[in-house]
């Protein structure tokens, strides 16, 4: 691994904490390339040198970059190291938002009805032998877990991440596995409360939706896809009275 130090240039003066500084900068030079995967960034002290910050200001900003996936540190080694791309700095902002009620349920299952149909058709145009199959194992295990909502709750979110990636497109992969979690909590908040025959009973409405988004996928229809999952997407926002 290289060790990349650019010496030229210093932190901006601006009125943002000087952590969050020497943390913009670092980040801008990871997501540029100056900085990439496998690096070594330089030295605490060398980083003191070049922007002119203390050392506890420096550790906070390395703090934040490890917090955010995009550098690791090791006990016993000099420096930091650029990590792989990762969903996690995504995911964490996103999810935030949507709690603290920065996005509403109702947007999100807006959104979804027109993401995920077209996620449907794709998949039925593209998906291959092997994603096939997995979908219909996952539906199986599905129709195995009906009477235990927590395991089915997670099945049905592993569903739907199985059909973006049989979408062959990466950006509706990242944006179904970030908005995963949210989805997960949501359905699990609004289920606990019911008893244990109306889970059931969503779960049975759920298992026939998902095995019609099937059926229509390994017909290659991406017609029918598209309106089998808009049916799914509108009738968990009545269940769930999004």
């Amino acid at each position: 691994m290289s060790e990349k130090v650019n010496t030229a240039g210093q932190a901006p003066s601006t009125g943002k904490r000087a952590a969050e500084e020497i943390y913009d900068i670092l980040r801008e030079r990871i997501l540029s390339g100056e900085l990439t995967p496998g690096d070594r960034l330089p030295s605490e002290r060398a980083l003191m040198v070049e922007l002119q910050r203390s050392r506890p200001t420096i550790r906070e900003a390395l703090r934040r970059l490890e917090q955010g996936g995009y550098i690791t540190t090791a006990q016993g080694t000099s420096g930091a190291v650029v990590c792989q791309p990762s969903l996690q700095a995504a995911e964490e902002p996103l999810q935030d938002i949507i709690r603290l009620g920065g996005v509403t349920l109702k947007e999100l299952n807006e959104y979804r009805q027109n993401n995920d149909g077209t996620i449907a058709a794709w998949a039925a145009k593209r998906a291959k032998e092997e994603d096939v199959a997995a979908l219909a194992d996952c539906v199986e295990r599905q129709a195995a877990s009906v009477t235990e909502f927590e395991k089915f709750i997670e099945l049905d979110v592993e569903f739907h991440g199985l059909l973006s990636h049989a979408s062959g497109n990466r950006v509706a992969e990242i944006v179904t596995d970030v908005l995963a979690g949210v989805e997960r909590e949501m359905l699990h908040q609004k289920m606990q409360p019911l008893s244990d025959d109306l889970r059931q009973e969503m779960c049975r409405d759920i298992l026939t939706q998902h095995k019609e988004i099937l059926a229509a996928i390994r017909c290659g229809d991406s017609r029918a896809a598209r309106a089998a999952m808009t049916t799914h997407i509108r009738a968990a926002g009545r269940n769930l009275r999004v």
